[in-house]
């Protein structure tokens, strides 16, 4: 800029006397940076797996490592004795087969169980439906037989 000037000649700006003249302005550009892929390291150990930790709203409770602990003979003794009584064993199963803050085995356990029962069961009625056809038929044949 010429030192007699008293605007500025990229911008417009009023130039005073003494005052240096503003740096021109340079377009955008962005910062040149070399790029660099991440280096696998393979002397370097693994991290051990942790699963994630997730929050049962229903139930109350986290994925803790208590609702997870294996149980021991006793308790699967225990279980199977009180769920052998026909009504008591029956709720038992319910409590621990739905409730919230059993253990994860003991409820894989009673919904086991249930399962099991309720298959056993159709298949008595289908015994028994096919028994009393089966029966009926064959009383029928032998009373008609004597008259």
């Amino acid at each position: 800029m010429p030192d007699d000037s008293k605007f500025c000649e990229n911008c417009g700006a009023v130039v005073e006397v003494g005052q240096p003249a503003p740096a021109p302005r340079q377009a955008f550009a962005p910062p040149q940076q070399s790029y660099t892929p991440p280096q696998p390291a393979y002397n370097q150990p693994r991290p051990a797996y942790a699963p994630q930790q997730h929050y049962n709203q229903a139930a109350g409770y986290g994925s803790g490592q208590a609702h997870r602990e294996p149980l021991g003979v006793g308790s699967y003794i225990g279980m199977f004795i009180l769920s052998a009584i026909p009504v008591v064993g029956f709720i038992c199963l319910l409590v621990w087969a739905f409730g919230g803050s059993v253990n994860l085995n003991k409820k894989n356990y009673a919904r086991a169980i249930l399962i099991m029962s309720l298959i056993a069961v159709a298949l008595w009625v289908i015994i028994a439906i096919f028994g009393f056809t089966v029966g009926g038929s064959f009383l029928n044949d032998l009373f008609n037989g004597f008259y």
